[in-house]
């Protein structure tokens, strides 16, 4: 049974987006326009929309199969009539998957004990970024209990090099919380692929990491998360910033510079910058 990957209002939002533009090419095909090519741009669109929203990738290949258009050679009147029934087959296909969704089919089966919902699931979030120095320090840097058979000097071994390192403990943290959490997802971005660090696909949260070096300058990071705030898709975007050579000369003015709130901007974003220890 498939399940949706996020809440139900964002899918039925994304749904409901492919609904609309599908609306436009019918509009287009009732004014005798030919939409076979924008007909197949969209149906990628809509696998790719399917894929990110449903667990079984059986609806997106379904879906695929069932609106597929194969042009005849020697007709083009059979093509175009063929065209229509597969706009009508597609409008037909979303609106059954909208109300499915609303009617709480592709939920997953959670006991009451075991759900979070997404405010809470944020405000998680936001707990371990701002306290992500504390495992540090309780994990690899407190002195050991004579009795174990960890041993301090093993622990001084593991250092943070780069985002890779920041990347790997804050998964560790996450996924016991969320185990549905899924690790540099990639994604289309219209022109080019983008890699998202974290994702949470329930809640609509992306968590992108970055480590400071010394060869880095301010103004570079600044672009590279000014790149990444216009182009991830997520409703919820945590910046985590391990500032590992306190790159960062003032973080307070940083943290706000990069914090947009959702009713101004396509997403809520939110940084987090870590500088308060020494690994």
């Amino acid at each position: 049974m498939s399940m949706i990957r996020k809440e139900p209002d964002i899918v039925i939002k994304e749904i409901n987006e492919r609904i609309d533009d599908l609306e436009k090419l019918i509009s287009l095909y009732e004014q005798k326009q030919d939409v076979y090519d924008s007909f197949n741009a969209w149906r990628n669109d809509v696998k790719r929309t399917l894929s990110e929203n449903f667990s079984e990738s059986s609806i997106s290949k379904d879906f695929l199969i069932e609106t597929k258009v194969v042009p005849n050679k020697f007709s083009r009147a059979d093509t175009i009539s063929k065209v229509g029934e597969a706009l009508q087959k597609s409008r037909d296909i979303l609106s059954k998957l909208k109300s499915d969704v609303e009617s709480g089919k592709y939920l997953p089966e959670k006991s009451a004990e075991d759900h979070i919902d997404k405010t809470i699931a944020v405000t998680i979030i936001r707990k371990i970024l701002k306290n992500f120095h504390k495992h540090i320090e309780a994990m690899y840097q407190d002195e050991v209990h004579g009795n174990g058979t960890i041993k301090k000097e093993d622990l001084d071994k593991i250092k943070i090099g780069n985002e890779y390192d920041v990347q790997r403990i804050l998964y560790s943290l996450i996924r016991p919380i969320f185990p549905d959490a899924r690790l540099e997802v990639v994604d289309d971005a219209g022109y080019a692929s983008v890699r998202y660090d974290i994702v949470l696909d329930e809640y609509g949260i992306v968590i992108e990491v970055k480590c400071t070096r010394e060869n880095m300058t301010e103004r570079k990071l600044r672009e590279e998360l000014g790149s990444d705030s216009f182009h991830y898709e997520a409703d919820h975007l945590f910046l985590f910033i391990f500032d590992k050579v306190k790159l960062i000369k003032n973080p307070d003015a940083f943290e706000k510079a990069f914090r947009r709130e959702k009713q101004g901007f396509d997403k809520e974003l939110e940084t987090i910058i870590i500088r308060e220890i020494t690994f």
